[in-house]
């Protein structure tokens, strides 16, 4: 009896420690596009823009970026292999308000498994 006991308990154990939070290892992605106003001098224009950073945080918690990365040529970005699960992404734009001078614009998403999904764009300005 005490030898079932063991086994259920290793068992049980296992099937606990086999709940997956958000983060890396699935097949769902996010994608989207990073859109500029540039308002800085006589220049002034508008365009999707290369090379940008765009963050992403797992789950519900406010910490830190779990992971970041750069936009495209085209302004486009996506981030792949992810679980399912609540994520939130972000970019920075010029704030004159900030003491920084940067504020963070963020978008919330909860993915289902093995889904792609378009968060949309982002507008920044500079």
């Amino acid at each position: 009896m005490k030898r079932y006991t063991l086994i259920l308990s290793v068992a049980l154990l296992g099937l606990i420690s086999c709940t997956k939070e958000e983060g890396e290892g699935g097949r769902s992605s996010i994608r989207g596009t990073v859109h500029m106003t540039d308002k800085n001098g006589a220049n002034q224009g508008e365009y999707d823009v290369p090379d940008y950073d765009v963050y992403i945080i797992y789950g519900d918690k406010d910490d830190i970026y779990d992971d970041d990365m750069k936009t495209n040529y085209d302004g486009t970005f996506q981030f792949k292999n992810l679980r399912k699960g609540n994520y939130r992404v972000y970019v920075y734009t010029t704030d004159a308000n900030e003491p920084s001078g940067l504020a963070p614009v963020f978008k919330s998403i909860s993915l289902g498994n093995n889904e792609d999904a378009d968060i949309g764009t982002f507008e920044v300005e500079r």
